[in-house]
């Protein structure tokens, strides 16, 4: 082989290693194959890419939280209704102690709850973070 192409060979590879087109290419090679030895890395199932394979979606992590922070798992126990695995609902029998019925159980029902603090809902807790928060702005 002649002198001279070996020289421009050589100055060839130098040139696309200096090229960052080249680079971002290798790159990605190299991040695809990690991917199909190794699966998908979790830093790039950060953010909102919280789905993987074979696990429930987005969506349904959403709608179980909505579902939690609006009182409906509570609301729903309130009622005496379990949900089962397939979504069939049945009822619970509550062993609870048996008030005297009229006027006399919704007077001591009512004594109860009196005492009791009000639950806060998801707004509640939101509007009090909120005031924290303004008002450690104000003091700081």
């Amino acid at each position: 082989m002649a002198p001279w192409l070996r020289v421009l060979e050589a100055y060839m590879v130098q040139a696309l290693l200096r090229t960052p087109a080249f680079h971002r290419a290798v790159e990605k090679v190299v991040r695809q194959v990690h991917r199909i030895r190794h699966g998908i890395p979790p830093e790039e199932l950060g953010g909102t890419k919280i789905d993987q394979p074979g696990e429930p979606g987005f969506t349904r992590h959403f709608v179980q939280e909505l579902k939690t922070q609006l009182g409906y798992a509570e609301q729903q126990e309130a009622k005496g209704v379990v949900k089962t695995g397939r979504g069939v609902d049945a009822r619970q029998q509550k062993s609870t102690v048996v008030e005297e019925e009229g006027a006399d159980g919704a007077w001591q029902t009512a004594q109860k709850t009196a005492r009791e603090e009000p639950k806060k809902g998801f707004t509640g807790e939101y509007m009090d973070a909120l005031r924290e928060q303004v008002k450690n702005n104000k003091n700081g």
